[in-house]
């Protein structure tokens, strides 16, 4: 029998506490760094947050009070507008080269247009009566806090994670999950407290005084301090103009479609894996091949020559081509997607603006993620469509169809579930469909092909205006004398058609290993990953 004595007791629970502790301050170290640059950021992503919380989220309501007085149909439209506006100024900023294009540059400038979109909304906010002149600004402020919007929420992000990436001890070999856990931190504080702020913010007047005033300090607070951030990583371009090699590698494959397909390696420009038929092999991009072909030219001499006459490509400019086109089929499923989301940021809102706030104040894995954000969105409309109808019913047994200005006895809390689905689902289904497309592309397309996402779903903004246009015999003036139920119910039939359509399409991406980076680039393991917690830990 052996006998465990006191002291033996004592040391090992010394020893476990030491452990604790080390692990704790490991993880402190992994997660927590200082670094200038991040906290003058903190400023204009509180402002970012906020304006996004306090003014984008709820715009429907701004544009249905009096004194502006939209109706339904009119509100939807614009804010499906600015939605769309945004997601296409992402995608115009990203993907097209201009000389404003460093992340530095494309911030400062859209927040400055997001403070003249919020000074003419708080300019409006003071108006005691609708005009022709007060549709204008607000159109004018709609249009420029849109573009704001995409600059903003697109490049902060990475502006951040560039500046603690100049952190890291190693240079030559940096941890982006290190990088990723630490920009988590940053973004979660100023996140935190932009959701209080908007919690105290009551009236449009002082929403749009606070907002406005919070962006244009932090803006100046950001131009201070410039010279803390690192120049290195400032001055680069926010994204490779991918686009622009896309339409560059088809003209080149259309103006050579009389040649045959490669049949030797060495016929192909720059070949480096010495591949005759290029990645990824699809039947249907196999013509694209021809845009790598050396032409035997005489009036050409070098391919350096037929490369800047834009009659030839790299077979790594086709490869990220195909891989691009590849992708259209699946892009297709996310446009029903961006209709319910756009759909519930913009009726969801004035849905809960005239229900009792009472009790408020008391205050592989990746296509099943996307499938189930799917799955999610046609819960969400089913959810909605009976929440609204039970609301129907309400106001029709007491007889509230004509008063707009009576609070409707519901509580708001009956919105909760469908609000909730809307986060998850938006959650789920981005967060795969971001890991997904990572897969699928080499690391310098990542910026370009995540803001092409960001456009179709954002094009569904622009699919929500037609949709509410074709069925404009269930809207009426105001929202309680529409019938928006009937509206919900389409919208959960398409959906779940298009979980059907989805779980097609995406049979095709996941036969075999058909991924950018599992053919050409090597990419880091998790236990790589692992082995750099471990260094620290150290």
């Amino acid at each position: 029998m052996i006998t465990i004595t006191v002291p033996y007791l004592k040391l090992h629970s010394s020893f476990r506490a030491i452990i604790r502790k080390l692990r704790f301050i490991s993880w402190i170290s992994y997660n927590i760094c200082f670094c200038k640059a991040a906290l003058i950021l903190l400023g204009l992503i509180f402002s970012h947050k906020l304006v996004d919380i306090a003014v984008v989220a709820v715009l429907i309501t701004y544009l249905t009070d009096y004194p502006r007085n939209y109706n339904v149909v009119e509100a939807a439209r614009l804010v499906n507008l600015q939605e769309g506006i945004s997601a296409s100024t992402v995608i115009f900023l990203t993907c097209i080269p201009d000389a404003f294009s460093g992340r530095l540059n494309v911030i400062f400038y859209s927040t400055i247009s997001c403070i003249l979109g919020l000074v003419l909304l708080f300019i409006t906010a003071f108006e005691e009566a609708a005009s022709p002149l007060l549709k204008r600004l607000i159109l004018i402020g709609v249009v420029l806090l849109a573009v704001g919007k995409a600059g903003m929420q697109h490049f902060l992000g990475p502006f951040l994670a560039d500046q603690l990436r100049a952190h890291e001890p190693i240079k030559l070999n940096i941890s982006e999950h290190r990088v990723s856990a630490r920009k988590r931190v940053w973004w979660l504080i100023p996140f935190f407290f932009s959701v209080i702020a908007s919690v105290q913010l009551s009236s449009w007047r002082v929403i749009s005084t606070f907002t406005a005033s919070a962006t244009g300090i932090t803006l100046f607070i950001f131009w201070l301090g410039i010279r803390f951030f690192h120049s290195t990583e400032i001055t680069g371009p926010a994204a490779g103009s991918s686009l622009a090699v896309v339409f560059r590698v088809v003209k080149a494959a259309l103006s050579k479609r009389h040649l045959n397909n490669p049949y030797s390696s060495n016929q192909l420009y720059r070949n480096d894996q010495n591949q005759v038929h290029l990645f990824p092999q699809a039947k249907f991009f196999r013509w694209l091949d021809k845009a790598a072909i050396i032409e035997p030219s005489t009036t050409l001499i070098s391919p350096e020559e037929q490369e800047k006459a834009g009659r030839l490509c790299t077979v790594a400019q086709v490869r990220d081509t195909k891989l691009m086109l590849k992708m259209v089929p699946i892009w297709t499923t996310f446009v029903v997607f961006g209709l319910i989301v756009s759909t519930g940021q913009t009726f969801f809102p004035e849905q809960g603006n005239q229900l009792n706030p009472k009790e408020a104040k008391k205050k592989g894995a990746k296509i099943v993620r996307i499938w189930a954000g799917m799955v999610l969105s046609t819960i969400c409309c089913a959810v909605a469509w009976r929440v609204e109808v039970h609301r129907l019913i309400i106001i029709n047994n007491k007889g509230l169809l004509g008063n707009t200005d009576e609070v409707i006895p519901m509580s708001i809390f009956w919105l909760a579930p469908q609000f909730c689905l809307l986060g998850l689902m938006k959650g789920l289904a981005r967060d795969g469909i971001n890991k997904f497309l990572a897969d699928q592309f080499p690391e310098p397309m990542h910026d370009c092909v995540s803001a092409i996402t960001e456009l179709v779903t954002g094009f569904a903004s622009f699919v929500n205006i037609v949709s509410v246009y074709f069925n404009k015999s269930l809207f009426a003036d105001t929202l309680n004398s529409s019938r928006l139920d009937e509206y919900y119910k389409m919208l959960t039939i398409v959906s779940f058609i298009n979980i059907c359509y989805f779980w097609w399409i995406s049979t095709f991406y996941t036969r075999g290993g058909d991924t950018a980076e599992a053919d050409v680039i090597p990419q880091a393991t998790g236990r790589e990953e692992e082995e750099d917690f471990k260094v620290i830990v150290v």
